[in-house]
């Protein structure tokens, strides 16, 4: 990338900072490095100058000869535990999980992390979610292999789970990405390219969001031998640029950052942790001493290729993550490159602070240059740079005192100056791949806009226990900053999270609120979902006794629910009179039957516009007394204006004595009305068909009592596991329902109000919301915020129920599933086997090919974590038992142990021999 003069330098030319074309807001990370499992843990480690590459006694230097004293440290930086995997979250299998490296499976974790600490789902993400990565070799492959640990696995499957080339794919397969996958691999320099990579996709339009990173996880451990003139550190130690420095540490970790335009990233209320403004990319080629030795003209380039493109000043970048290996050669040709780069444009020395994650956490390979950057991203988010750990003298061969820059070693304060804080971040891999990027600290972004005093808390996991993990790390975070805007957190929790089918909601009255809320060991204020969240049809039920809309109510500042009953008063002017007029206006109430009439039609229309604005439309609607007209309005029976008018209509027939006579002039007031076919159901007596409900007859059977509530209710309780939504005060049609012969468990009863003053209904409404979102409704959460700007905010991730996965010797693995007798060599002619043999059969098959304990009837091959590649074998041993050759599509549609055991039976049940079952 070289877009400059003729040999691509800056120049001391003005520094371009106001131009943010071009530019890249990284907005969320996620990593596992030794002594840190999340970004948080890994940024109090540097800033504490923790060593955490772990040990062991001294070791006699291989190959030294007998006699010899000298000695080397074996020493890794190691990851806790990486063998633990929430194999569930995913659909894993226990038998894939294991075939599955380590390495892909902590990278696959980390997808989800970062996303999440980004604040977005990917099934709810509106554009294209691209991700690039890579990983280093392991042995795992190796160990999947050895006939003593083989899992009857094939070669394919093991290629699938180990293999980098499928590291990518994999995450977008099980998160639903459907931007670009691309494995990167530039050995070291991976991570790097791979964010390099995003950047260029994301300014090409290739994506809209996208995961940058790598992983270097080795299970079992890698054990490098020390060799004497090697690139390993014989003390165990890596000291970077300093003296002493003889090589370099290996270590294991994983990084992810999610990258978005920064224009975008603003506007969208992301929080950006730091800008990227440019990177570079290039080859050392052949101007340097042997493959693996890096190059200075290479390596200068690349930075100042980077900053070109990033159009800053090399004087106002003051901190550089170097690739800072500690190898003899290595670290002197690295200064002398930055310098080179540095002096084409400013001759100041000593101004910019430099250092290496390396001396932290060793070398992790695929994952070092995703290490740097996210150090450094922390560093210009927090406005402090870390100490780079043990360097105590100079590197004879780097004269730093004619450099610009000077080694970290202590804790610093990052002021500003007059640029925004920036730093370069440099990774170099064997092979002559270097890149270079350049960031700057985040700009100021406008606020949150205000919000009401109540809000609605969501929480969702995949198990209960997943649910209270979740609860408890929430409450602690909440805990820790209590400066978070409570509208940004549930505003995170709502949008920024996948919604998982064990549901948890709060409604809460501010942030001391929610943290106890939280924080209560009785859970009293916590809702927990009762059923399977799922598509259910709504019934709004109109009771015709209003809403609250007294002064101050909460819900009435609501742009929806505010236009809807403006447009209802608008309708009503030409019909009564200024006073009124006045009096609704003001949410009065009055004891004039026309005028509280109005206020109750007008108050539950503007609830239904509410309610329809986030995201619940009716399937069904029914009404009693003037609900049934607010009803007809909410299907679409009547326009607006005619429905106004039919409730002053109503409102003054019934004032006077009923009869036939009043009957019939409501049905010519109906006919006047021109009502129309209803958009949705509405239900009178029973679920009316459309021209009935458009038919005068029926408003004037309404008019005289007719409307026959029960049997409507009945009506719409025949649908199983409907919602019933009340709209307005009391609860009386849900309580009703509730009573009905019709009602079963499966049915969600929700009132929006309840009760009759401006404190009940905002909570009461918002209890509503959250019942309707656990039993499975699609929310418009920016409407709930009445199209407020919102912020996301890094909020704790998803609490992982992992176990141990490992390959296991045929000694550690339980021994499979006895075979019913005499099924392993089926006779030709043999006898139909009884269900009660062929289901259990069918079942130890299941568990045996899935690695599971044991797999109930009614369990999906599918769900239970079983895909193509399994089925084939699932197939082949269902032939080796019974004799059957079954269809691989047959398969989807028998895909419990009880549905294929019934299609085996009808296979053999005709005449004994060999069948083929077709879908």
């Amino acid at each position: 990338m070289n877009d400059g003069g003729p040999d691509g330098r800056l120049g001391a030319g003005p520094d371009t900072s106001d131009d943010d074309s071009g530019h890249i807001a990284v907005i969320g990370m996620a990593c596992r490095y030794p002594g840190a499992a999340d970004v948080d843990a890994f940024w109090r480690n540097l800033v504490d100058g923790a060593d955490t590459v772990t040990r062991e006694a001294p070791r006699p230097v291989p190959g030294a000869g007998n006699g010899s004293t000298r000695q080397y440290v074996p020493a890794r930086g190691q990851l806790a535990d990486p063998e633990w995997f929430d194999a569930r979250y995913f659909g894993y299998s226990p038998r894939e999980a294991r075939i599955i490296s380590p390495q892909h499976r902590v990278f696959l974790e980390c997808a989800v992390q970062a996303l999440e600490h980004a604040g977005y789902d990917p099934d709810r993400h509106p554009g294209a979610i691209g991700v690039y990565g890579g990983g280093t070799d392991t042995s795992y492959a190796q160990l999947l292999r050895r006939s003593e640990y083989r899992p009857s696995a094939t070669d394919l499957e093991i290629l699938l789970g180990n293999a980098t080339d499928y590291l990518v794919t994999r995450i977008a397969y099980k998160l639903g990405l459907r931007g670009p996958a691309v494995t990167v691999q530039a050995a070291c320099a991976t991570s790097l390219v791979a964010v390099h990579t995003a950047v260029q996709a994301l300014l090409a339009g290739d994506c809209d969001l996208a995961l940058a990173g790598g992983v270097a996880v080795h299970v079992p451990a890698k054990n490098t031998p020390y060799t004497e003139g090697g690139i390993l550190s014989a003390d165990g130690v890596c000291r970077a640029f300093d003296a002493a420095a003889g090589g370099t540490v290996g270590g294991d970790g994983a990084g992810i950052v999610v990258l978005k335009r920064l224009s975008e990233a603003v506007a969208d209320g992301d929080h950006v942790h730091a800008v990227l403004r440019g990177s570079a990319v290039n080859n050392d080629g052949s101007d340097r001493i042997g493959f693996s030795a890096p190059s200075v003209g290479g390596q200068a380039a690349v930075i100042r290729d980077a900053q070109f493109v990033a159009r800053v000043h090399p004087a106002t970048v003051t901190y550089v993550e170097a690739h800072g290996t500690a190898t003899p050669l290595g670290d002197p040709i690295e200064i002398e490159a930055l310098t080179r780069a540095f002096r084409d444009g400013t001759d100041r020395r000593g101004f910019c602070r430099i250092g290496s994650v390396k001396t932290n956490i060793g070398h992790t390979d695929a994952a070092a240059g995703v290490a740097g950057l996210i150090k450094a991203v922390l560093a210009l988010e927090h406005g402090v740079i870390p100490p780079s750990l043990h360097f105590a003298e100079p590197n004879p061969q780097i004269d730093f005192a004619a450099s610009p820059f000077r080694v970290a070693t202590a804790t610093e304060d990052w002021r500003a100056e007059e640029t925004p804080r920036r730093a370069g971040v440099s990774s170099f891999g064997i092979g002559g791949t270097n890149a270079h990027v350049v960031l700057e600290e985040a700009p100021e972004v406008p606020p949150t806009e205000p919000s009401d005093p109540w809000q609605l808390l969501v929480l969702s996991a995949r198990t209960p226990a997943a649910v209270d993990a979740a609860t408890r790390r929430l409450a602690a975070h909440l805990r820790a900053h209590p400066e978070l805007p409570l509208a940004d957190v549930v505003w995170t929790l709502q949008t920024g999270r996948r919604e998982h089918a064990h549901r948890r909601y709060a409604v809460v009255g501010g942030p001391e609120d929610a943290l106890r809320a939280l924080s209560d060991p009785t859970g009293a204020r916590l809702v927990d979902s009762g059923s399977s969240p799922r598509n259910r049809p709504v019934t709004f039920l109109f009771p015709g006794t209003g809403a609250c809309v007294e002064a101050g109510w909460p819900i009435g500042a609501q742009r929806v629910f505010r236009r809807a009953l403006a447009d209802c008063h608008a309708a009503a002017a030409p019909h009564v009179g200024a006073e009124a007029l006045k009096a609704l206006r003001r949410g009065d109430r009055s004891t004039d039957p026309l005028t509280a009439d109005l206020a109750v039609f007008a108050e539950e229309y503007a609830l239904a516009q509410l309610w329809i604005s986030w995201g619940i439309r009716p399937a069904t609607v029914l009404g009693k007394g003037v609900g049934t007209l607010t009803a007809a309005a909410a299907a679409g029976v009547f326009a607006l204006d005619d429905a106004v008018r039919l409730v002053l209509d109503r409102a003054r027939l019934l004032s006077r004595a009923p009869g036939t006579e009043l009957a019939d002039a409501f049905a010519e007031s109906v006919r006047e009305a021109g009502p129309r076919i209803p958009a949705v159901r509405v239900a009178s007596g029973g679920l009316l068909p459309s021209d009935e409900a458009a038919g005068p007859a029926h408003w004037s059977a309404y008019l005289t009592g007719q409307d026959q509530l029960e049997s409507a209710l009945s009506a719409v309780l025949t649908e199983s596991s409907g919602i019933l939504l009340e709209l307005g005060v009391g609860g009386t049609l849900t309580s009703l329902a509730r009573r009905s012969p019709g009602h079963t468990d499966e049915h969600v009863l929700v009132a929006d109000s309840a009760g009759p003053t401006a404190a009940d209904g905002a909570p009461a409404l918002l209890k509503a919301l959250g019942t309707l979102w656990q039993a499975g409704a699609a929310i418009s959460w920016p409407e709930v915020h009445d199209q407020r700007r919102r912020l996301r905010v890094p909020l704790p991730t998803y609490p992982f129920e992992r176990q141990p996965y490992l390959a296991e010797s045929a000694e550690e693995r339980p021994s499979a599933p006895a075979e019913p007798a005499g099924a392993a060599t089926p006779e030709p002619g043999h006898e139909s086997r009884p269900r009660e043999k062929t289901l259990p059969a069918v079942s130890r098959l299941f568990a045996e090919i899935l690695g599971l304990p044991e797999v109930s009837p009614d369990d999906s091959f599918f769900d239970l974590g079983g895909d193509s590649v399994i089925a084939a074998q699932l197939l082949v041993r269902t032939r080796d038992l019974f004799a059957v050759d079954i269809d691989p599509l047959t398969l989807y549609e028998a895909d419990t142990p009880t549905e294929l055991a019934s299609l085996i039976e009808k296979v053999t049940a005709d005449d004994g021999s060999p069948q083929t079952a077709a879908p």
